[in-house]
């Protein structure tokens, strides 16, 4: 085999094997540092039928039921968390 083979071989297997892992590492860093909605968190969710739901959705410190639809999303109603859940959240 040619010496100039082997050596570009080496080199493309050293290169992967650096790009690989700084790729995986730099994409997962990159996405828990743009991650939204971390204080966002759907408590439950009831299907409705075709394209209709109701979601309990807890943000910060309070609930909201939301009517979910194609066309809208409608506040139903809003209430403070009790606070068993507030324990439960910073655990």
């Amino acid at each position: 085999m040619d010496t100039s083979l082997i050596w570009g071989l080496v080199r493309l297997v050293l290169a992967l094997v650096v790009i690989v892992p700084a790729a995986f590492f730099v994409t997962r860093w990159y996405g828990q540092k743009h991650l939204g909605g971390q204080d966002l968190r759907i408590k439950e969710a009831l299907n409705l039928g075709t394209n209709r739901a109701l979601y309990v959705v807890q943000w910060k410190d309070k609930h909201y039921l939301l009517g979910v639809t194609n066309q809208s999303v409608t506040l139903l109603d809003q209430r403070r968390t009790p606070q068993s859940d507030i324990g439960e959240v910073l655990e």
